[in-house]
């Protein structure tokens, strides 16, 4: 009624300035010599044109209710997620392109099947031409549209209509429009905080945290937009809004506040706001490791179209337990199932990672590469785009070492070989521009302190052994007295022999033996392990005590830790730079070929030797020829025939690089069955 009270008011008006003789005398250009008869003609045009105006309007709007009403209607029966909704849309368009129903089923339509970049990216358009155009069709009614119990088709447009706004605008890493959407909807002052805006408010700020600078929302630092976050979240819970909690638990366990994040976790548990996911994230953080596998593989079945946080911190948890295997095949699994879908960049690191601690250096390199080139979207997740690189620039900064290492481990007389000496002069370039980069990552990291430098932190994208790694590649002799004072600080028990390991390394790193093996043997003779799932850190720390007693000339300790590192984890020796022993025996074919192999695998770095000790594994290799192809089987066990490296079959044709496949295999290292 108001559109067409103005609309009349304002022809109304051009009809008295525009016509009549008392507006005629005054105009410019008048001229009163001018037969009366013309200027009669002329007004009388003019008084058809206003009338049919007058008509044209009255009818565009009886069109724009009638068209609404039409709209409404044939909107029944059609959900925006039903595949005929589309075509419905650009006919409600068509029929009103005012009315905000025909663009909310054409970006709901586009939002419900969007998973990657460029779809949420292409709804975010209609949805917010719909949300805008809601605005200003129930501009006075928004609270009585709103109210709560109130049902109805608009009530019901808006929320959803808002909710996918939001989540377009932080799937495609524009936390500003998303915070636009929400303070928009605050600023109606409705009454029904349907969006939930301290608690959407709290999450979008902690997941742009770091970004200082960037973002009018944020703080100057991480702690303090993580105060403002919490704050945000305390305000929703003093507003009886109890989802806070489960907001709470996460900030806090990334705060590392353990009480307050218990206390939390436990009122979840009790009132049925739990997440298996995130509470595995604190039980890893606490170092309870068997829990924290348990909670995430009760996770892995939420199958939707965001990453699955547990495909992707599971691996490193197997990887840990000296089970890569596993973490490979719960990978591949995933990454079949899922397809290119969001997740598929992280799925694919963690299957690199997966491949890198099972010596498939090969395998690694291509799953690397493919994360890298992937353009990830990061739904329902607070990692974001900067872990993702960071945990690529790693992985590729850990396999180009491996390399280097593998090089020498096949050839003995690597250092007189021109292929070999280019290979790895080539992978020591590529060293060097993934450790400036790295370097600069870790520079420019604002939460570096909180995410890194504590080890098993919920937010940290990359496992402690990577962490050493890096560090060792950087600064031994800062990282030394970070971690000494570390040790006074922490107050997680299981991680304790975590720091003192880096404390460790890091000392020897800096040229400080004595302290480095005091602190060595100190883990070793006082640290309660949980050895089913901290195999990766005994290796460690045996592959530490090795080095030492070789630097102190302690022939028989080294063997010995060389011994139980081998026992340990066998997949990492051929990268380790230490030469083992070992019993090698054979069996089946007596000719060239067999005695070809046989060379080969000695020309690579184990000693092989016809002793036979409580500290020399024995390795069983045996021959056998198929019809068209041959066949190799090989199994490694300890002094007292208990099993290090499980029966397994190679086969293939020609017998060259079979030799140097089998070193790696008698190590661990996997492989496919066939070689070409």
């Amino acid at each position: 009624m108001r559109i067409k009270f103005v609309s009349y008011f304002f022809i109304f008006f051009l009809f008295k300035v525009g016509g009549g003789d008392t507006a005629r005398s005054s105009r410019p250009g008048w001229c009163p010599h001018q037969p009366t008869n013309i200027w009669n003609m002329r007004w009388f045009i003019q008084y058809i044109f206003f009338f049919f105006l007058i008509l044209f309007c009255k009818n565009l709007f009886a069109q724009n209710k009638s068209a609404r009403y039409e709209i409404d209607a044939k909107r029944i029966g059609v959900n925006f997620y039903d595949k005929d909704a589309l075509p419905r849309s650009r006919e409600f368009i068509r029929l009103d392109s005012t009315y905000y129903v025909g663009w909310y089923y054409e970006g709901m339509f586009k939002y419900d099947r969007a998973a990657d970049y460029l779809g949420y990216k292409n709804c975010i358009e209609p949805l917010k031409k719909s949300f805008l155009l809601f605005e200003k069709n129930y501009k006075n009614d928004l609270k009585t549209v709103l109210t709560p119990g109130a049902y109805s088709f608009a009530q019901s447009d808006i929320m959803q209509l808002s909710n996918a706004l939001y989540d377009s605008y932080s799937n495609v890493e524009e936390p500003d429009s998303a915070m636009w959407v929400l303070n928009k909807i605050q600023s109606w002052n409705t009454g029904n905080d349907f969006m939930e805006y301290h608690i959407k408010t709290a999450w979008t700020i902690h997941r742009n945290r770091f970004y200082l600078h960037k973002y009018v929302f944020l703080k100057n630092t991480v702690e303090e937009n993580e105060q403002l976050a919490l704050n945000h979240l305390y305000t929703a819970l003093a507003g009886g809004d109890a989802n806070a909690i489960f907001y709470l638990a996460i900030i806090h366990n990334y705060l590392l506040n353990i009480d307050s994040a218990a206390l939390y976790y436990n009122i979840l548990k009790q009132t049925g706001g739990f997440s298996y996911n995130n509470y595995a994230h604190f039980q890893n953080t606490l170092g309870n490791f068997a829990e924290a596998i348990n909670d995430f593989e009760n996770d892995m079945n939420a199958f939707d179209k965001r990453l699955i946080e547990a495909y992707y911190f599971l691996p490193t948890l197997f990887i840990n337990s000296g089970e890569s295997k596993k973490a490979i095949d719960e990978t591949n699994g995933i990454i079949a199932t899922n397809g290119s879908t969001p997740g598929f960049g992280w799925y694919n690191i963690a299957l690199a990672r997966s491949y890198l601690y099972n010596g498939q250096l090969d395998s690694c390199d291509k799953a690397i590469t493919k994360a890298a080139q992937f353009k990830e979207v990061h739904i329902g997740t607070t990692l974001g785009q900067s872990q993702f690189d960071f945990a690529v620039n790693v992985i590729k900064l850990m396999l180009a070492e491996n390399k280097i290492a593998r090089v020498k481990f096949l050839n003995t007389g690597w250092w007189y070989s021109l292929k070999d000496l280019s290979e790895i002069a080539g992978l020591k370039g590529e060293q060097f521009l993934l450790k400036f980069a790295l370097v600069n990552q870790l520079s420019g990291n604002p939460e570096r302190e909180q995410v890194i430098y504590n080890i098993f932190t919920s937010e940290n994208v990359i496992g402690f052994d990577e962490i050493l790694d890096l560090m060792k590649n950087i600064s031994p002799q800062y990282f030394a007295e970070i971690y000494k004072q570390k040790l006074q600080t922490e107050k997680r028990k299981n991680i304790v022999r975590y720091l003192q390991l880096f404390y460790g390394e890091f000392s020897y790193e800096k040229d400080d033996y004595n302290e480095s093996l005091h602190t060595f043997e100190n883990i070793l003779n006082t640290a309660l392990l949980d050895t089913s799932h901290e195999k990766l850190f005994i290796a460690r720390l045996y592959e530490s005590l090795a080095r030492s007693y070789s630097h102190d000339d302690e022939k028989d300790k080294e063997a010995n830790m060389k011994y139980n590192f081998f026992n340990e984890y066998p997949q990492l020796i051929p990268f380790s730079g230490f030469t083992i022993k070992m019993n090698l025996a054979t069996s089946g074919l007596d000719n060239s070929m067999e005695k070809n192999i046989i060379k080969e695998l000695k020309s690579c770095d184990i000693n092989f030797t016809d002793e036979t000790n409580s500290n020399i594994p024995k390795a069983f290799i045996n021959f056998l020829q198929l019809k068209n192809k041959y066949e190799v089987d090989y199994n490694v066990t300890d002094a007292n025939g208990k099993i290090i490296v499980p029966q397994q079959k190679i086969y293939f044709k020609n017998e060259k690089g079979v030799g140097k496949e089998l070193a790696l295999r008698l190590c661990g290292v996997g492989g496919p069955a066939e070689l070409d």
